[in-house]
């Protein structure tokens, strides 16, 4: 039996890393297979929660506790590329999942440089790749990051919560309010100021802009909110899962105009809950999209609305167009990931698939 360790040190984290984590280990947990032993990584309060065949190392001692169980590790998965202990020894197979680049885009100067030296020197040291999109493989290549590694593409999942508990968040005033959606960290690559000019065009309707909003950007929006929000676009800091599936479950159109994403989970959450999608045309979107989301190619207010007017007008929840969407959405279910993942793990490790 092969002894496979697979870091989840982000676990707890609300963030894509910890979407994946959290999903991933517990389809992983929840299979029988017998030819290899997991390890897991974990923050310390996760300890044992999987059940006790499976060997556990807490995030917050690593080192030690590796030491300590004194065990051969055949392969070891690095989730993320923000992994910050390697270990095995010379047999063991270095396995690094890489999410994106964005560095190349959000940092400057030496912290950018700080970036590239790191993944860079991550990936010479890996044994093989993943990536999440095809994007990001390309812009890897581009960018020298993979340095002839064999590298493959696993597209991330969507949870399946359709059948979950929905609930209303209180900031919005009643069940039949009209209302577009989108979510995520209040970050300037997210691109939601371009948003608040559009709602100009629709006043009918309000604007709820979901997520941590610790950030910089945050406080830039909140002025230009409070001077062209038009009294309807709300940036409301953070919801949770209940609330969320209530927004898409609700919401008449989800507006995604990020500029870079490594894969852009919501806009595939939006289309299971038949949600109409309009979204930038950048990064790994279309990729991810298909042909199942309406379009901006120009980010200037009128442009926009038109594109929303014009979807909005063709749309039916309950019709053929948002039917296909939802079901092409669940292509990408965390199923698939695992089985991929696994097949891989047994591949690298000369095991046979069954």
């Amino acid at each position: 039996m092969k002894n496979v360790l697979i870091d989840f040190s982000h676990y707890a984290d609300y963030n894509g890393f910890g979407e994946i984590a959290r999903n991933y280990s517990r389809i992983l947990t929840g299979r029988n297979i017998d030819d290899m032993h997991f390890i897991l990584i974990l923050p310390r309060k996760f300890r044992g929660c999987f059940g006790p065949q499976f060997d556990y190392i807490d995030r917050e001692d690593k080192r030690s506790q590796l030491k300590r169980l004194n065990l051969h590790i055949d392969l070891w998965h690095a989730t993320d590329q923000q992994f910050h202990m390697r270990g095995g020894d010379k047999d063991t197979i270095q396995l690094l999942t890489i999410h994106d680049a964005n560095f190349l885009t959000e940092k400057k100067g030496v912290h950018k440089w700080r970036h590239i030296v790191q993944l860079k020197w991550r990936a010479w040291r890996s044994d093989y790749l993943t990536t999440i999109s095809h994007y990001v493989l390309d812009d890897l290549s581009r960018h020298g990051f993979i340095m002839g590694k064999p590298i493959e593409v696993i597209y991330n999942g969507i949870t399946d919560d359709m059948h979950l508990p929905q609930q209303r968040p209180a900031f919005v005033g009643s069940d039949d309010e009209r209302f577009f959606f989108t979510i995520g960290q209040i970050r300037e690559k997210k691109n939601f100021h371009t948003l608040v000019p559009m709602m100009k065009h629709f006043a009918h309707h309000k604007l709820y802009i979901c997520g941590d909003d610790h950030f910089a950007y945050a406080a830039q929006l909140r002025q230009l909110i409070a001077g062209q929000g038009e009294g309807r676009v709300v940036l409301t800091g953070k919801v949770n899962d209940a609330e969320k599936r209530w927004l898409y479950a609700h919401s008449e159109a989800f507006l995604f105009p990020s500029r870079l994403e490594g894969f852009g989970i919501p806009v595939l959450e939006a289309m299971r809950y038949h949600c109409k999608v309009f979204s930038s045309r950048l990064s790994s979107l279309p990729e991810v999209c298909g042909s199942h989301a309406s379009y901006w190619d120009d980010f200037s207010p009128e442009a926009m609305a038109q594109v929303v007017a014009d979807g909005l007008q063709s749309w039916d929840q309950c019709g053929k167009e948002a039917e296909q969407a939802a079901a092409y959405s669940r292509q990408f279910n965390y199923e698939v990931y695992t089985d991929q993942y696994v097949t891989l793990y047994r591949r690298l490790l000369g095991l046979q698939n069954p």
